[in-house]
């Protein structure tokens, strides 16, 4: 991880309390991990990421699109299309 167990734990139990079974969820520059809780059932979960092993690895997503934000900064996604978007630890 990127970042440490406390951090960890103290993320996936924010996402425990703000996503809803159900949501649509977009997971902006995602990768092997999202945190979302274990337990979590969303919709369609999107990984958007630069790396297709990685994000191929991330068992919680239901789909993903390689995509380089740098290179090409236009999300390939309808407005309004996800009920949440998470980002972690990927803006500098």
């Amino acid at each position: 991880f990127h970042i440490d167990d406390f951090a960890c734990d103290a993320l996936t139990k924010y996402y425990a309390d703000n996503l809803k079974d159900g949501d649509d969820v977009l997971d902006i520059c995602s990768s092997w991990v999202s945190h979302y809780p274990k337990d979590f059932k969303g919709g369609s979960v999107v990984g958007l990421g630069m790396n297709e092993y990685e994000l191929s690895q991330n068992k919680q997503l239901s789909s993903y699109v390689v995509r380089d934000l740098n290179d090409e900064p236009v999300f390939p996604f309808e407005d309004e299309s996800f009920d949440k978007v998470t980002c972690v630890v990927s803006v500098e």
